[in-house]
């Protein structure tokens, strides 16, 4: 999906469908977001002119100003999760179902979205929903980071990793530093061993084990996959076409890592 109708789909319908049909649903009801301040009637960031800058204290229209772009610009940072409730709501309750055939069938031609970014909002919303207290400012790419921590491990490992990334000093959490910190994690989870490995990692005082971290890294990811594997298997009796469309991209992917490996 193009970043442009990204955007367009979460302006158009992200948080007006958890609105419409949030209480509807016998889904796992974890907190949604806050509720936006609310905006003066007839004024949005659309039509709003670009003021002209000035100097000293914000005046009292400025600040209105301000108040209005950043409730905007909170919209597009939790719209991802707002929107995954919504898609585990319209899919479970089959909310689908007087237009279209299927789920899949549905993001596609309701919201031209392809149906592994749905499944994969589906996924992680909850995780997002959870480390939204502890991190306000969480965003996809972070939570994505952790979700095959959260598919192996569960929730909590994943919240582990990320305070204690977050917990580190002068340590900007980003999706790439979320990203370095998984694939430090040992092949057998133990909190307590994670724990004292990232914080070491976070001081600069992790032993130079590039071959064994290297080692550990493939084994992590080998573990992942036979995880993810048994997941596809088990819900593939649900959705046979995507499965086998799965099993054909991980067969590509191999076949362009052997060809990286021998050029």
């Amino acid at each position: 999906m193009s970043p442009l109708r990204d955007a367009e789909w979460r302006r158009r319908g992200a948080i007006e469908t958890v609105t419409s049909v949030g209480a509807a649903s016998d889904a796992p009801t974890e907190p949604l977001p806050e509720p936006l301040p609310e905006k003066a009637p007839g004024l949005n960031v659309l039509t709003m002119p670009v003021p002209v800058a000035g100097d000293g204290p914000l005046s009292e229209r400025e600040r209105s100003q301000l108040t209005l772009c950043e409730s905007s610009i909170d919209t597009l940072r939790i719209a991802f999760w707002a929107a995954g409730r919504a898609l585990q709501i319209v899919r479970d309750g089959r909310l689908y179902r007087d237009n279209h055939e299927t789920f899949d069938e549905y993001v596609e031609q309701r919201w031209d979205m392809q149906r592994s970014y749905a499944h994969k909002l589906i996924r992680a919303w909850p995780l997002a929903a959870r480390l939204h207290p502890l991190a306000p400012t969480i965003n996809e790419g972070q939570v994505r980071e952790l979700l095959p921590v959260a598919a192996e491990y569960g929730e909590d490992a994943a919240i582990t990793i990320y305070t204690t990334v977050a917990g580190g000093a002068d340590v900007k959490v980003t999706a790439g530093k979320l990203r370095e910190a998984v694939a430090l994690l040992p092949e057998r989870y133990d909190e307590a061993v994670v724990v004292e490995r990232l914080q070491a990692w976070l001081r600069g005082e992790l032993p130079d084990d590039s071959h064994d971290r290297a080692a550990d890294i493939f084994t992590a990811m080998e573990s992942r996959l036979v995880a993810l594997t048994r997941r596809v298997v088990k819900g593939s009796s649900g959705d046979p076409v995507a499965a086998r469309e799965f099993a054909a991209k991980l067969r590509t992917i191999a076949e362009q890592i052997e060809e990286q490996i021998t050029a």
